[in-house]
């Protein structure tokens, strides 16, 4: 006798869930599919115990005919396909038919819906995938489902998946989703009884700000190309604003809400240098495709799509981006670029200039008779020069960084051997300066560089106490979603041990009362919500608040590749950077500074 057998239908509708439904989210996010085919306008949802004790979906769609209710239930029965062309040229988000057949297998579910022309509604009652009762109940037009005891009777697969804390975060996430991918429809989600979004049709931009908070309005850039009949459109973030990990990022295919492997590296390819290590965009991106140029159908959860050229696809999303990133500079950065362009005030001693008159030359010293105004060139003035940056003290770095200033640090520092700077020759490639010791030539790198001292100077405030509490005249506002405020506010007392002060106001928007003097003023919005994410991420002790913190500070207020630093910020940069602890690396531990000895320059060109 033979070993190969049939399945029976009620345990290849479990094999089929497992395919399917991957948590409760994965069922929010079929129903709320189906009942964007419907034609609803208005989507409401609810989930108890992270939805594992009950899901309940309803919409004003078109509605499921009465006799089609039994088969909605069926596995492979369904409206969308008709025949294999359908596949090529699908309009509809749920098209294959397991759905619900799978959900029903593992769930005991109601199904109510009533459709116009009709003076009752229908509901039919489903456990283990066959309806046990149907029954005509007072009319409404749309569709309402309600699942509960998911995986009564797999109770194996409940046992793989996460907390209901951690559920209902995943749950939250895919709702949101997918409100940004349908602006034109009105949502309302409940979790535990407690509303946790409530969105009505709105335009594209205000849809995403409802639901991620109103921070993201002054930073976003918007987006919009086209080619050989396929659209890229939506936003993506100004260099100056971002997140540390990928959650910001998002990318619709025909609003379709899908995982694209390549988009992280053409972002991170587009912005460059523009961004600090470890920084990542938010991106809001939607692709709107021809439909036969698109496959949904090569994933159980259609998470994946494929394109009929990928080559097309990359490129569209690589012009669209370079395109507006080259043509919209932030203001933010516009504004340092003034900054650092004025004169720079030093210390006057009996009225002549601290350098004296030896040092100094053309182009970039502050040599005799240029006096306040740094390295204005004249004509036929070489662009580069020696410039000897011995005993210079007291450059303001205000505009790069609120540290204070060299003079200014006590005797309590002590210059390291490691680097010690006497003449700097300007800045190579608008990133990279020149600068010339006793055992070599230094090619220091100006971001990380004022990135390591930025570090050190805000973790030696925090240690010592050093810094001040400023209290806010006018708090700061900010705008997130009622969760993450909870959230937020659940962790004040980390914010209170860094000099921050919260205080909630209302839905989900917190007030920043106080904040301590080692933040820059204009930067404290993207730094509290940089640090916030670091904290979600890896929970940090409290003896690494502050090592988070400093970094958190030197990530947003250090010189960028590109800033324009006139001369005597350059001198000033390189005499901190030699006070610094460890001044070969950033807070990251990507390197500062490359030395060539004496030695090293002699053997390249054959003098030894």
């Amino acid at each position: 006798m033979g070993i190969i057998h049939s399945l029976s239908a009620d345990l290849i509708n479990q094999i089929a869930a497992g395919e399917v439904i991957e948590s409760t989210h994965s069922i929010l996010k079929e129903l709320i599919e189906n009942s964007i085919d419907a034609g609803a306008t208005k989507i409401e949802i609810a989930t108890d115990s992270a939805g594992f004790g009950r899901i309940l979906i309803s919409d004003n769609g078109h509605g499921i005919q009465k006799e089609d209710l039994p088969l909605a239930i069926k596995r492979y029965a369904t409206s969308k396909i008709q025949d294999f062309h359908d596949l090529e040229h699908l309009f509809t988000f749920g098209f294959r038919g397991e759905a619900l057949a799978s959900i029903a297998s593992v769930s005991r579910m109601v199904l109510e819906s009533g459709t116009e022309g009709n003076r009752t509604a229908y509901r039919v009652t489903v456990e283990e995938g066959k309806i046990v009762s149907e029954e005509e109940i007072p009319f409404f037009l749309g569709t309402k489902i309600e699942i509960k005891d998911l995986f009564y009777n797999t109770p194996v697969r409940r046992k793989f998946l996460k907390t209901e804390t951690g559920e209902e975060k995943k749950n939250r996430a895919r709702v949101q989703t997918m409100a940004v991918s349908e602006p034109s429809i009105g949502f309302r989600y409940l979790q535990n009884g407690k509303e946790v979004l409530n969105v009505v049709p709105e335009d594209g931009l205000e849809r995403v700000l409802s639901v991620y908070g109103e921070n993201l309005r002054d930073h976003l850039l918007p987006i919009h190309s086209s080619r050989n009949g396929m659209t890229l459109r939506g936003w993506i973030s100004h260099p100056d604003f971002y997140k540390s990990s990928r959650a910001g990022q998002f990318f619709f295919v025909n609003n379709r809400s899908v995982e694209l492997k390549f988009s992280a590296q053409i972002l991170k390819r587009c912005y460059g240098e523009l961004l600090p290590s470890g920084a990542f965009p938010y991106a809001y991106l939607f692709f709107d495709l021809p439909r036969e140029f698109v496959d949904v159908n090569v994933h159980p959860q259609k998470k994946e799509v494929r394109f009929l050229s990928e080559e097309t696809i990359t490129g569209i999303l690589f012009q669209g981006i370079t395109e507006v990133l080259r043509t919209s500079t932030p203001v933010e950065f516009l504004e340092m670029r003034r900054r650092l362009s004025m004169p720079i005030p030093y210390e006057n001693r009996g009225g002549e200039s601290s350098f004296g008159s030896g040092f100094g030359g053309p182009g970039f010293g502050f040599g005799v008779g240029q006096g306040m105004f740094g390295n204005l060139q004249t004509e036929g003035e070489t662009l580069i020069g020696p410039s000897s940056i011995e005993g210079r003290q007291g450059f303001s770095l205000e505009g790069i960084g609120a540290g204070t200033n060299l003079h200014l640090l006590g005797e309590n520092l002590t210059k390291h051997n490691l680097f010690v700077p006497k003449k700097h020759y300007g800045v190579l490639f608008e990133t990279f300066i020149l600068a010339e010791a006793e055992d070599g030539l230094y090619i220091i790198d100006q971001h990380t560089a004022h990135e390591r001292i930025r570090y050190e100077e805000v973790l030696r405030d925090l240690k010592s106490k050093a810094y001040k509490s400023q209290s806010l005249l006018t708090p700061i506002r900010l705008e997130l979603t009622k969760e993450e405020a909870e959230e937020m506010l659940e962790e004040k007392h980390r914010f209170s041990e860094l000099g921050i002060t919260l205080e909630p106001f209302s839905g989900g928007t917190i007030l920043i009362r106080e904040v301590p003097s080692y933040i820059d003023p204009g930067k404290e919005t993207e730094t509290i919500l940089d640090l916030w994410e670091r904290f979600k991420q890896k929970d940090p002790e409290d003896k690494e608040l502050y090592d988070e913190m400093a970094k958190c500070v030197a990530c947003r207020s250090a010189i960028k590749k590109g800033d324009q630093v006139s001369d005597p910020i350059i001198g000033e940069l390189l005499q901190r950077l030699s006070y610094c602890e460890n001044p070969s690396l950033c807070p990251h531990g990507r390197p500062t500074l490359i030395k060539l000895t004496r030695k090293d320059l002699e053997t390249m060109f054959h003098r030894i």
